[in-house]
């Protein structure tokens, strides 16, 4: 691996605010669940608030800045509560489908692997059987991955039945022929195709810029799970190349992007290990952060 996992230091907003001001071509690429806003118990309750949303619409409304929100949440989810942002870009299902900024349409981004779903009615078996003897658990299924959630369950039992189901899919996922992962999430186990990853949109959206349009001379690049840094699953599981190129924040990392004008934060447990450059406590503080940018003074 060329980026070590580390405890990364609290952000120095001052430096940050400086590269900031001093930019012409800036780029946010945003991570929701856990990043924007706090985990919670009922996912359906983790949606903005009037000032979320103001702040989230000062930031994106300057001209000089591309504001992306990256997430696992389905399409449905982010045009309900996000798709009055007609300045920001979505993207839904890890990159899956996209909503480009000043568009009201979602566009999948047709990748031949991912039409595949045959795979989806053994795991989601699999899922109910777990869920069912996991009290407060439930599925999410969406249109290319199978989420299972366990946070309101009773934590022990949660633990010891999310590692035996988890031990019973990679195993069943071993004689499929489609290409799959198990992911350890925030309290939960998601099943998607390999090359399912946020990495893929974050690629595809830096290597726009220098061929139709200035090259980005700032890039904040916030998320918090661990299933948004491939790289970091990379590391702990030795997955192959392809996957150290899977997370947000190793896609900036390995793209010809100065790394002096980048900043990966890592937000949540400051003393989790992460491979991105600086870290916040929490959602808070990520909104405040952007509060600070959207007060900047005006652009000519």
């Amino acid at each position: 691996m060329s980026q070590a996992m580390r405890t990364p230091p609290l952000l120095n907003i001052s430096t940050l605010a400086n590269d900031y001001l001093n930019s012409e071509a800036r780029l946010f690429l945003l991570d929701w669940d856990g990043t924007l806003t706090a985990i919670v118990g009922d996912p359906e309750a983790a949606v903005p608030t009037a000032a979320d949303i103001e702040i989230l619409e000062q930031v994106s409304s300057k001209p000089k800045n591309d504001v992306w929100i990256i997430s696992g949440r389905d399409s449905a989810f982010l045009q309900k509560h996000l798709g009055c942002l007609s300045s920001v870009a979505l993207s839904s299902e890890h990159g899956a489908y996209v909503r480009l900024a000043n568009h009201t349409d979602w566009q999948s981004m047709n990748v031949p692997e991912w039409e595949d779903v045959s795979w989806q009615e053994t795991i989601m078996a699999i899922f109910e059987e777990y869920a069912a003897k996991t009290q407060g658990s439930w599925i999410e299924r969406k249109s290319i991955s199978i989420t299972w959630h366990y946070r309101n369950a009773v934590l022990d039992i949660g633990l010891l039945n999310s590692k035996d189901c988890k031990d019973r899919i990679e195993e069943c996922i071993l004689q499929m022929p489609v290409n799959l992962e198990v992911i350890n999430g925030k309290m939960c186990l998601e099943v998607r195709p390999g090359n399912l990853n946020k990495g893929v949109i974050v690629r595809s959206v830096v290597a726009g810029y220098g061929v139709q349009s200035a090259p980005l001379d700032f890039v904040l690049c916030m998320c918090d799970d661990v299933t948004d840094e491939g790289e970091l699953r990379a590391e702990i599981r030795q997955h192959d190349e392809l996957r150290a190129f899977s997370d947000m924040f190793g896609a900036i990392k390995r793209s010809s992007l100065d790394p002096n004008k980048c900043f990966t934060i890592s937000v949540g447990h400051t003393s989790k290990p992460t491979t991105a450059s600086w870290s916040l406590p929490e959602p808070a503080d990520v909104m405040n952060l952007l509060s600070e940018l959207a007060a900047a003074p005006k652009e000519i």
